[in-house]
């Protein structure tokens, strides 16, 4: 294994600890010279996270780098998943991972846990077009063999990058001098069986013409056929069949008030709802209790111990557990190519061209309607009600009829997205001091979003009024009697599988929304060193970059219509007045963009070298103009310092003022609606399934931050082989924009919050609609602390060959993350959001390399806001994860050739369970912390000619 290099600054690479699992650790930097603008051999990496051509020179901000092909050796799904694995990236969205509609079968950076919003993500210094309307852009679109390094800016970065950077920026680096042939090949799979994942990628590069013009290609292709719940024909997983929730206790009322040992939330295995089967209950009425059996059969419902109005332990009720997918099937094609001509001393010209496309589907449960207050009303004269209840009813008479429609169809996000991307520059030099860069690109995200399975509301409750046609005898809807060539088919549901294929298709509706994201930039930027100081050199930058975006969104004319009932007896009150004719996925028409003209200027300039009290010092500062065709024109600047009293250590400081402007989902785009399950404090904290409306709002502010950050890197001589890094940050951010959560909403509400009441319906008393639109929440603060700790030595000869050792350890926490809105209180979150670590010990013995890696979440609470009286136990402990890595390398003649193969999750840990409320989701955990899909083994080939 190769030594690793000395750092000239900042923490060493938390990425480059997780990935040198597997491979010999090529030298690697932090902090301290080019960007991916200067062109620096392999083995003397200098980074800076500025855009100062600063080779050579120290910055303040800390940057955390490392080499690409690390994160390939340790990734076995890609090398997104190697990145996610730094801990600063904590709640990030991995693309395997069961989402959002908008978000399912992508992965999108979470630096700091603010969201994917607030990183920028850059490919070679440059903006890529967002992958969806929010503005976040997906790294498996990257060509992965291609990749040099990843530059992760962990702090604020706004005055040099641009908007967006308040969290920080990730910037993806390529190897534009490739010569030769990469290549990968590896299959993997749980072992359940499932996530079964193909991988082939091929990449090369050569030169002609004397070497003026150097061609660059890739191709990736990954095929995932995912994991889904044990109710919908997946694995077995007995932690998944448990289905362990929290649930309401039922020995709190008015006469036994919730106490710590008495308290409002409870653990139920098995929890069922008290409301629904899967062929009907009879929820009112003298028939309550009844429940229909396949063939409409009637029997009495046998109701499960700690019984409320929302929940239950058992029983006959159905259940929404293991019925969505674990992890999202995938099918994802990525083809790149770059090209250079000329001589990079003096003029060349450049350009790069990118399509990818994928396909997700994504299940996300049964069809969620007929319960609550979209239960179905059933009349008397109905045709299809069993004989036994028929005859003891008028035909005026009615009661309320549960029913958890899975012989529906499974609701299924489908996400198809293409992306096409062109760059065409020029680069070159001025004398020997100055270097210069232009370009123009666009960039295009055709997006396809379908909710598979879905339901035309108006024609489900239409066809559940069926009746006998007086005239000849048939079934009928009854609204055909008066409208005969209304289309309608009537439905049975009386029963699980009672529904008739052809009733089926009259009720379903797939509602889609077609989205075009159109960016264009045009930038250039010149760099070099005007002048010099008695200790260096200074170094600067300046640029102007001119932005485009646009988003356009078609959906189907029904999405848009309002909720009528179309003359449905029985339609529920609760859905008259909404927007959309499906029950799901109505989506917005939108067509809206802005422009954005940004001038900036960077500095950095060495104060004191070689001195008695110190070795160096150096100040950095940057400014820039931007202004926004619909949020008019805001400043950003940083100013740091970088002090190394000697070569031991080193300490750095910034401060800076970043901004991020509404992105044109959150300005204009009205989400698809769907639903979720709160628990309704006004109303004895029954758990409640409602609509959730998630509207746009042309009226958001930018947002502006600001950031300071302080660290210490200590390489001690006296302790060679040793680095350690601490680095403290504070994140201020005012008007930040965001939804509500659905559960915030109500628990404002119910706190008084007359203006956050004013976004929920209810009906009947009970909460049927929430909306959630975005707003310029008053602040968002968080504060925390990286740590990282590293040692690596020879340690002679194993089995006659040298041996290597290297033990990492890394890890960030979370003081704060606090979010304050009007009008309420401040909430802290910070207590739910787990330490993150990773220890690993790596073995290097002659071609042999091998590692153990624990992966650490740490103790959290279930949520900040629940008290002694609420929950007896709100935390969950921690849990640990192993890996396992072998890799083996080829030698003499087959030089560049290695097998690999990979454990994660060696143990098959499960996550923990009983930490989410029942309600309609399909997992009971939470599945942006915890490992839902267990063991994967991973092997195949590498190779690099």
């Amino acid at each position: 294994m190769k030594p690793i290099a000395r750092r000239t600054i900042g923490q060493a690479s938390a990425l480059a600890m997780i990935a040198a699992c597997l491979a010999p650790a090529p030298a690697f930097a932090n902090d301290g010279g080019s960007t991916g603008d200067v062109d620096t051999p392999l083995e003397e990496i200098i980074v800076t996270g500025s855009r100062v051509a600063a080779k050579g020179m120290d910055q303040p901000t800390p940057v955390t780098t490392v080499d690409a092909s690390f994160l390939q050796a340790v990734s076995p799904k890609g090398m997104a998943e190697g990145v996610l694995e730094l801990p600063a990236f904590n709640g990030s969205n991995s693309r395997t991972a069961g989402g959002s509609a908008a978000n399912a079968g992508h992965t999108y950076l979470n630096l700091r846990g603010l969201g994917t919003n607030r990183n920028l993500v850059l490919l070679d210094g440059r903006r890529f077009v967002a992958t969806q309307d929010a503005g976040a852009v997906d790294i498996n679109l990257f060509p992965q063999l291609l990749m040099k390094r990843v530059e992760v800016v962990t702090g604020g970065a706004s005055a040099a990058y641009g908007s967006d950077a308040i969290a920080g920026v990730t910037n993806f680096i390529l190897d534009d001098r490739l010569q030769g042939m990469k290549g990968l090949v590896s299959q993997g799979i749980s072992r359940y069986g499932d996530s079964q994942t193909t991988r082939t990628s091929l990449a090369g590069g050569t030169s002609f013409l004397d070497g003026k013009l150097h061609i660059i290609a890739s191709f990736d292709f990954t095929r995932d056929t995912g994991a889904e719940g044990v109710n919908i024909g997946g694995e077995e997983r007995g932690w998944l069949s448990r289905g362990q929730f929290l649930i309401n206790n039922p020995n709190v009322s008015s006469a036994n008030p919730a106490s710590p040992s008495n308290p409002s939330l409870i653990v139920g295995d098995d929890v069922r709802f008290p409301y629904a089967t899967n062929g009907g209950l009879i929820t009112s009425g003298p028939f309550a209790g009844t429940q229909f059996l396949p063939g409409g059969r009637t029997a009495p419902m046998v109701f499960g111990t700690n019984r409320t109005a929302g929940s239950m332990s058992g029983g006959d009720g159905a259940t929404p557990s293991g019925t969505g997918s674990l992890s999202t099937p995938l099918n994802s094609k990525v083809a790149f190519t770059h090209i250079t001509y000329g001589d990079k001393d003096t003029l060349e010209l450049f350009a790069d061209g990118m399509y990818a496309h994928t396909y997700a589907t994504n299940n996300a449960g049964a069809n969620s309607y007929g319960f609550n207050a979209t239960a179905y009303r059933i009349f008397g004269d109905n045709a299809y009600l069993p004989a036994n209840i028929k005859a003891q009813m008028a035909p005026g008479d009615s009661f309320t009829m549960g029913r958890w429609n899975s012989d529906l169809g499974i609701y299924q996000k489908q996400i198809e997205t293409e992306v096409y991307r062109a760059v065409a520059g020029l680069r070159g030099r001025l004398g020997q001091d100055w270097s210069w860069d232009a370009y123009y690109q666009h960039g295009t995200t055709n997006g396809d979003f379908t909710g598979g399975h879905g339901v035309i509301t108006a024609n489900l409750y239409n066809a559940v009024d069926a009746v006998v046609n007086p005239a000849n005898g048939q079934v009928v809807c009854r609204s055909s009697l008066t409208n005969p060539n209304n289309g309608c088919v009537p439905i049975n549901l009386f029963g699980a599988g009672s529904p008739s294929a052809a009733a089926r298709q009259y009720i379903s509706g797939s509602a889609f929304a077609n989205q075009t994201i159109n960016q264009d930039v045009a930038a250039g930027t010149l760099r070099g060193s005007p002048f010099a100081t008695p200790a260096g050199d200074v170094q600067m930058a300046v640029g102007f970059e001119h932005r485009r975006e646009g988003l356009t969104q078609d959906v189907p004319p029904l999405a848009t219509i309002t909720q009528t009932g179309n003359g449905a007896r029985g339609f529920p009150a609760s859905l008259v007045g909404t927007q959309g004719g499906y029950f799901l996925g109505n989506s917005s028409p939108v067509d809206g963009s802005y422009n954005v003209n940004e001038g900036f200027v960077e500095v950095q300039i060495p104060l004191v070298r070689d001195a008695s009290w110190a070795e160096s010092l150096a100040f950095n500062a940057a400014g820039r103009l931007t202004g926004y065709s619909n949020a008019g024109t805001v400043w950003t600047y940083k100013a740091g310092l970088d002090y190394a009293p000697n070569s031991d250590v080193r300490f750095r400081g910034t401060v800076s003022r970043d901004i991020r402007a509404p992105n044109l989902g959150e300005l204009y785009l009205s989400q698809a609606q769907t639903i979720a399950t709160v628990l309704d404090r006004q109303n004895g904290n029954a758990a409640v399934t409602a609509v959730i409306q998630l509207p746009g709002n042309p009226a958001l502010r930018p947002e502006k931050s600001d950031t300071y950050t302080v660290g210490v890197v200590a390489t001690p001589r006296f302790l060679p082989g040793v680095n350690l890094s601490v680095d403290y940050y504070n994140i201020d951010i005012k008007d930040a924009i965001g939804r509500l959560s659905n559960q915030l909403t109500v628990d404002q509400c119910a706190a008084g919050n007359a203006s956050v009441c004013s976004l929920i319906t209810r009906s009947g008393g009970s909460i049927s609609v929430i909306s959630t639109p975005n707003l310029n929440l008053s602040t968002l603060s968080t504060r925390g602390l990286d740590v990282e700790l590293e040692y690596g030595s020879d340690i002679g000869d194993v089995f006659g060959e040298p041996a290597h050792a290297t033990f990492r350890a890394l890890g960030s926490y979370v003081f704060q993350m606090e979010t304050t809105t009007p009008g309420s209180p401040a909430v802290d979150r910070a207590s739910q959001t787990p330490l993150q670590a990773t220890l690993s010990a790596t073995f290097d013995v002659g071609p042999v390399s091998a590692v153990i890696q624990e992966r650490v979440v740490g103790s959290r609470k279930i949520d900040s806001t629940y008290g002694p009286s609420f929950i007896a136990n709100n935390r969950i402990g921690a849990v640990w994860y192993t890996d396992l890595n072998v890799t083996y390398r080829l030698t003499d003649s087959l030089d560049g050739l290695e097998f690999f193969a990979a454990a994660n999750n060696l143990f098959d840990r499960d996550p923990p369970l009983g930490v989410t409320p029942f309600g309609v989701a399909a997992s009971s955990t939470l599945t942006q912390f915890y490992d839902v899909v267990g063991l994967y083994v991973t092997a195949g080939v590498r190779f690099n000619f």
